[in-house]
């Protein structure tokens, strides 16, 4: 192999390798950005907390945490519209979060999107059975749209899961033993 080839392919592979580096350098980052972006969230600076949060999102386009947790920090402001996009952005990226999914689906609830709040409850359900949260609000949905059965259902179906609420709602209604 000829010198020129040699510093070729050595270029190359040292292009990689800080490639390589300034990635993980950047997810560090992102991750250092989310943790601040944590603390400043947990002491109700959402200000400061979405700036952290969009920090760690311009480092680590992919942070499907981050968006999720700035969409809360968002809505803590007021800005429904803000966190259901955040939101949307967190479940393009990781589908399969029926946190995720609950949560935008009760902002669309408190914006008056019944069909869009009960769809994403569906898709909370189908993602994690168990995840007693997306019945319970999808039971509300149903009750204030005059479906019982529909939303007895959902209460079933938390109660088996052990939710006490659920439990005693299906017992002031005579409808189970709980």
């Amino acid at each position: 192999m000829n010198n020129s080839l040699r510093m070729l392919y050595a270029a190359i592979i040292a292009v990689m390798l800080t490639s390589n580096t300034a990635s993980a350098n950047a997810t560090d980052d992102a991750k250092s950005f989310f943790s601040s972006a944590e603390v400043k969230f947990g002491t109700n600076d959402f200000k400061g907390a979405i700036a952290d949060y969009s920090k760690a999102i311009e480092l680590d386009p992919k942070f499907a945490d981050a968006f999720n947790s700035r969409a809360a920090a968002k809505f803590s402001l007021g800005e429904k519209q803000g966190a259901i996009d955040d939101f949307t952005k967190s479940i393009e990226i990781n589908p399969t979060s029926a946190d995720t999914f609950t949560n935008r689906g009760s902002i669309k609830s408190d914006l008056g999107d019944t069909q869009g709040a009960t769809s994403d409850y569906t898709k909370a359900i189908e993602i994690n059975p168990s995840f007693v949260p997306a019945y319970l609000n999808r039971a509300a949905l149903r009750l204030d749209g005059k479906d019982k059965q529909g939303a007895t259902a959902d209460l079933l179906q938390a109660a088996k899961l052990g939710n006490a609420d659920a439990q005693q709602w299906l017992k002031n209604n005579g409808i189970s033993k709980w």
